[in-house]
Order: C-alpha cells, then structure tokens, then sequence
C-alpha cells in the first residue's frame, strides 16, 4: 500500500479466522510526507507474480523493492534500488507481465531536460513521451 506518508507498507491477508484482516508485514519509508512531485509514491505497481515493486513519483525519482522471504516463509521488502532519471515528468508506470524471467517495470516518460537547457517555445512543444523500459536484474544491488 502507498499513501502520501511518505512509506510504503507491506500488509498480509489474514483469512483463517474467516473475518477481513490485514496485518501489518514491514513498513518502509522512503521520503518526506506530503503529496511531493519528487516524493516516490504517486505511482505504485507490483510485479505479476510478486517479487518486485517500484514506487515512483511524478518528477525524477523512481525506487524497485525486491520481494523476499526470510527462513520463516515471512515476506519481507528490500532495501530499495534506485531508478531515478533527473529532469523527467512520470505519467504512468506499470508491471510487465514477462513470466519468470527479470521483472521489468514501464513507464510512459517525457524528459524537459533538451526544453531546458533552450529555453524555448519550440524546444518545449517538441518534447515527446517515451515509453522506458526498467528491468530487474536477479541478485543486483
């Protein structure tokens, strides 16, 4: 779960006694609070078959959890990896469903860097989305 708090919070399911209840796994914080454009949180997508997570906000800055288990078959949240890309706005980002091999997450991204560093009208209005592919590579760190 992400919220504006500035974390994000791992919640198991608990079915056994028949009533809806989520208890709470790891809580990792990331940032300040507050609805942030640099503040990872805005966007939140997980991987299909659950071993990563990005977290990624409206400008710049992009983190990759990756999923474990410790040796009591709890789940547990990685210190996260760092995808983060200076002058960029983040429209969206998604999980791709790519089946066992590296996660890899999509974002639709336009970069104002070029806008920027012109100054102009022209330069701005010839900006253009670019779909960024960010892969998950096994055991990096």
């Amino acid at each position: 779960m992400g919220t504006d708090s500035g974390a994000i919070t791992l919640f198991s399911f608990e079915g056994k006694s028949g009533n809806f209840a989520m208890v709470q796994v790891q809580c990792e914080k990331f940032g300040k609070t507050g609805v942030r454009r640099v503040v990872p949180g805005q966007y939140v997508t997980a991987e299909p078959k659950g071993r990563a997570i990005m977290v990624a906000a409206v400008e710049k800055q992009k983190l990759v959890y990756v999923m474990n288990r410790d040796n009591a078959g709890r789940t547990t949240i990685s210190s996260p990896l760092e995808a983060h890309k200076s002058s960029t706005i983040t429209f969206d980002v998604k999980a791709v469903d790519v089946g066992f091999d590296n996660p890899v997450f999509a974002a639709l991204e336009l970069s104002y860097a070029e806008a920027d560093a012109e100054g102009t009208k022209e330069a701005a209005e010839n900006a253009t989305k670019q779909l960024t592919y960010y892969e998950v590579r096994a055991g990096a760190k």
